[in-house]
């Protein structure tokens, strides 16, 4: 039997426990203090001026992760509702929940990356692009393909969805995280 749906939501999401909301939140808060590990270690290491760790640092934070969360999980319960799916609210969130990980995962790289990149003091004149586009683009987009992955066989096999219809709803839900995440970066 899977431990997690990491690597084969299939078979998890069969199980009568996929749907834990402790292990929702549990999954939220490992995201939002991973987060917040990410952005310490910038701050403890990085040559370069960056603000103090404030309290509105770590309230900005938390609504990040909850945003991360909470619209997935109305875009996956809204749809998965309209096609007909047998959705409960709090399974739909710990369903949400479980992307989170591929996100941690590819903040985590990114900026391990990029922390390899400035240190190894490499000229950045050499890329066309920036950096942060270089990385943090090709990992998002990775991250968010592997929580449509995710979504897909929750909404497949926990929901009922049949798996064309559970394959284009996870990936478009992926698709407006994608955007999301990837925002800040156009605007830069």
């Amino acid at each position: 039997m899977a431990m997690t749906p990491l690597v084969d939501p299939d078979e998890y999401f069969t199980r009568v426990d996929a749907g834990s909301l402790p292990r929702a939140i549990g999954l939220v808060l490992v995201y939002w203090v991973g987060s917040l590990a990410v952005g310490l270690l910038w701050r403890a290491t990085a040559e370069i001026n960056v603000e103090p760790v404030t309290l509105l640092y770590l309230l900005q934070t938390l609504e990040a992760t909850l945003l991360y969360w909470v619209v997935p999980t109305i875009l996956l319960y809204g749809l998965g509702y309209a096609l007909g799916a047998r959705l409960e609210p709090a399974d739909t969130l710990a369903l949400a929940a479980w992307g989170l990980v591929p996100m941690l995962a590819g903040e985590a790289i990114s900026n391990l990356l990029l922390y390899a990149l400035s240190a190894l003091e490499i000229d950045p004149t050499v890329v066309s692009l920036e950096p942060e586009v270089l990385v943090f683009v090709p990992l998002t987009l990775l991250a968010c393909g592997w929580a449509a992955y995710i979504w897909r066989g929750g909404l497949r096999y926990g929901f009922g969805l049949e798996r064309s219809t559970a394959t284009s709803t996870a990936l478009l839900t992926a698709g407006i995280c994608a955007g999301l995440l990837l925002l800040p970066v156009a605007l830069m």
